[in-house]
């Protein structure tokens, strides 16, 4: 009689043994590479603005701003790829540092050191803002800086910084 006990415990048990190994190995597949959606992101900005340019990117709790200086005709382009968990990149990171480790929430371009025009997200309704040009959901895009660009930005008379 102890037998049919001990062997029905036993076979309870290898049960319970099987269900533990069986969810922590789904959970363990469900963790893997495959969870989620490894992306790049390639980002170029153009300078067709006539004059050389510099790009300020701030952000708003740290101190030192992230510059890019263009001449008229030369481009940029910045790869990100994402790990894991996904993190996703925007126009924002290209504008806050070279390794998409920070992000711009306003800038400053600067034109030749005689026009500015600020952008930030308080005017994201303006087409020709390159912070907001594309959402964050775009992969790959180009933002070009325009004569016109040039043209609407305000006088600084030599003292843009």
């Amino acid at each position: 009689m102890n037998y049919l006990i001990i062997g029905k415990m036993m076979k309870l048990k290898s049960i319970q043994i099987w269900t533990i190994y069986s969810i922590l190995f789904f959970a363990i597949v469900a963790c893997g590479p495959e969870a989620g959606i490894l992306k790049t992101y390639r980002y170029t900005i153009r300078n067709e603005s006539g004059v050389k340019m510099r790009i300020i990117g701030y952000l708003q709790y740290n101190e030192v701003p992230y510059i890019i200086n263009l001449e008229n005709g030369e481009e940029r382009t910045q790869t990100y790829k994402d790990g894991l968990p996904p993190r996703g990149y925007s126009w924002n990171f290209f504008y806050g540092s070279s390794n998409g480790e920070f992000y711009a929430d306003s800038l400053k371009v600067i034109y030749n050191n005689v026009k500015y025009k600020d952008f930030s997200y308080k005017n994201v309704d303006d087409n020709r803002n390159p912070l907001y040009y594309y959402n964050n959901v775009i992969t790959e895009g180009s933002f070009t800086f325009l004569k016109e660009d040039y043209q609407d930005a305000e006088d600084c008379n030599g003292n843009c910084d």
